[in-house]
């Protein structure tokens, strides 16, 4: 079983203008709504590859409905504390003459700790080999402790625990020793405190990590990704494709390489960054905040380089 927490879900609006111009109206096209938040992004991966997933997290007020209302459309299992606050919105506009994104992201509601709890206690679910994927920002009124009692409750029900989370905040869970993390390049730089943007300077800092961390990915680091383990490292890269939306290709990486986790209990590195680069590949290619299909994903999937280093 596959369950995503997603701390700070959000309902994402996107649309395309024509043009977009400081001070002036612009009218948007192709308006759509979409359940946001990386843990959901990724547990809707997850199964659309064929895994069981459960979506856990805070949603309240009228967009958490309409949250809860897209995602019973796509049939996925979900059991969301209902929190007094009210669930954010994202705000994605494209600009449709040249093809760039501004993308608006705000805070989210504050939790109460009862509310919170609630969520604690929906984890007795958790069985011995289940994945736990923690997604994400952090809404006001969480913070770093509470996020380490959770992993440390997924430890405690012998699970496994995959952590997307900004670097700020993955720097205060390493000692909580999660079982994977994915950061993009940036990330990876603020949760080891330098700047560092070639995998020759990356790869001595993701080794101090394995020592609490079994598995490292970081994307976007020299045209592709590296996954490290404590004696192997893995490059992959996507094949050259048009670039429609870059919103939701980490959350579909990290979602892929999930399902993998809960197919095997043996896992092959190449196999790994290969399926997770095919799951970013595939939302890559997709207008708006749409996330990649399966048929897209085993295409691509054929067509990832790996190599190990």
């Amino acid at each position: 079983m596959i369950y995503t927490i997603t701390f700070n879900p959000s309902l994402d609006i996107s649309g395309e203008v024509d043009e977009l111009k400081p001070n002036e109206k612009s009218y948007v096209h192709l308006e759509t709504h979409t359940a946001g938040g990386n843990g959901i992004n990724a547990g809707i991966i997850a199964h659309r590859l064929g895994r069981k997933v459960l979506l856990m997290g805070f949603l309240g007020g009228p967009h958490g409905k309409e949250v809860e209302r897209i995602l019973i459309g796509k049939k996925i299992p979900q059991h969301f504390v209902k929190i007094s606050g009210h669930t954010r919105t994202n705000i994605t506009i494209a600009n449709k003459s040249n093809h760039q994104q501004t993308r608006l992201s705000f805070p989210g509601p504050e939790m109460k700790n009862s509310e919170m709890r609630q969520l604690f206690e929906m984890l007795k679910k958790v069985k011995k080999n289940d994945l736990v994927l923690i997604g994400g920002s952090l809404p006001p009124g969480v913070d770093f402790a509470y996020v380490k009692k959770i992993i440390a409750k997924i430890h405690k029900r012998d699970a496994r625990c995959v952590v997307d989370m900004p670097g700020k905040v993955m720097k205060n869970l390493v000692s909580s020793k999660p079982y994977f993390i994915k950061p993009n390049l940036l990330e990876f730089q603020e949760l080891v405190g330098k700047k560092v943007d070639t995998i020759k300077a990356l790869l001595p800092l993701a080794r101090k990590l394995n020592r609490h961390i079994p598995w490292i990915c970081v994307s976007s680091i020299e045209g592709g990704a590296l996954l490290v383990t404590k004696d192997r490292v893995w490059f992959g890269k996507i094949p050259n494709v048009k670039i429609r939306s870059t919103v939701g290709a980490g959350d579909s990486m990290v979602g892929a390489m999930s399902s993998l986790w809960d197919q095997e209990s043996d896992i092959d590195g190449e196999s790994l960054l290969r399926i997770g680069l095919a799951g970013s590949c595939a939302t890559l290619t997709e207008r708006g905040l749409t996330l990649g299909s399966k048929k897209s994903i085993l295409k691509y999937k054929r067509q990832i380089k790996i190599k190990e280093l």
